[in-house]
């Protein structure tokens, strides 16, 4: 039975369900988790007798609690305050004491960590859902057996499953950004809406990162082909040093139309931005779900990881991989010590998959 149709008989109809989604520390994670808080907003078992939606809040590290900003499902959120690897009990048991008040009915805790269990758990939010293991099932009310790692599902089914969602009911993430507030992020970083935007980076590390060549063959490619365009370069401060090698492999003239952002938008003005974005190349990282799921072209190069575990979500989305034998191996670095299945992936293929799309063919 759906976790909705237990905490419908327990509420008052005289008021909406209240749930507080604790959210992960990974920003493709956070994209992707939208499917689930999607799910529950639209779930007519949560929904009482005036019509009303479920109101979902959610709990997220200052990494991607911007992602929830520009959800239409959720409520509001709060940022934790918490130090990332550290267990803090006292200051979780603050958090959630000022939870404890606001009258939650439900909490769906994303992460698999004892930690984030905790605040639920101090909270006395009377239903906790959340994958078992890390000797945190006494903290939850309904500890559910994770999905096998052997199997790998779509992680949009593996949030799924904590609210018992099939796949079927599972729609796409979706993000909306204000035209005011695309025109003025625009503005801010001097960029022309249309252009081609570029994530190289690959958080997680280097063997999910296509070679700085290949990048920059393509988008000279690219800007050569369609002269009134624009290169946008996002990421992380930790990626600044990748993106200028790329810029520095472009003709002169082609580098007066990039812009390297790397390091200077926060999270949310990149979201913004990329909302303006023709089309975007990238690795399989956590801008490919953002893209994907503000309905942009995305262009994605899979290497150590899976595009059926982590695809990008959206009928727009083309993948590239090799599917070699070594792959998808999960690891940060390759095992192997030659990268084959990027540094073999020919970026000529993707040249012609980028004109296209941008001709509209």
């Amino acid at each position: 039975m759906r976790h909705g149709i237990h905490l419908k008989a327990w509420c008052k109809s005289t008021r909406t369900l209240k749930v507080l989604v604790v959210a992960p520390n990974w920003i493709g994670d956070a994209v992707m988790s939208l499917s689930l808080i999607q799910a529950l907003y639209q779930d007519n078992t949560l929904r009482f007798a005036d019509g009303k939606p479920c109101e979902i809040h959610v709990l997220a590290p200052p990494v991607t609690a911007p992602v929830y900003l520009f959800s239409h499902a959720v409520r509001a959120v709060q940022v934790e305050p918490f130090s990332h690897g550290k267990l803090q009990w006292g200051l979780r048991r603050q958090v959630g004491a000022s939870l404890a008040a606001r009258g939650f009915d439900m909490a769906v805790v994303l992460p698999n960590s004892l930690k984030s269990a905790l605040v639920p758990w101090f909270a006395g939010i009377p239903k906790r859902v959340g994958f078992s293991g890390e000797l945190r099932s006494p903290l939850l009310t309904h500890p559910l057996p994770k999905p096998s790692k052997k199997a790998k599902p779509p992680m949009i089914q593996w949030y799924g499953q904590l609210g018992a969602y099939s796949a079927d009911l599972l729609e796409f993430p979706v993000l909306n950004v204000e035209a005011g507030l695309r025109t003025a992020a625009c503005t801010e970083f001097d960029v022309l809406p249309g252009f081609l935007a570029v994530a190289p980076g690959a958080e997680f590390g280097p063997a999910k990162r296509w070679p700085a060549g290949h990048f920059a063959e393509v988008a000279t490619e690219f800007l050569l082909r369609n002269p009134l365009q624009m290169l946008v370069l996002f990421g992380g401060g930790k990626d600044a040093v990748f993106c200028g090698e790329i810029v520095s492999q472009l003709p002169l003239d082609l580098q007066a139309r990039t812009r390297n952002l790397a390091g200077k938008t926060s999270l949310a003005q990149a979201v913004a931005l990329m909302s303006a974005a023709s089309q975007l190349l990238t690795n399989d990282s956590g801008l490919m779900h953002v893209a994907a799921a503000l309905n942009v072209q995305v262009h994605a190069v899979f290497g150590s990881s899976s595009p059926h575990h982590t695809p990008p979500l959206s009928s727009k989305a083309k993948v590239y991989y090799l599917s070699l034998e070594c792959s998808p191996c999960f690891q940060r670095e390759c095992p192997l010590g030659h990268t084959n299945c990027l540094k073999k992936l020919d970026p000529k293929m993707v040249v012609e998959q980028l004109v296209s799309a941008s001709q509209g063919v």
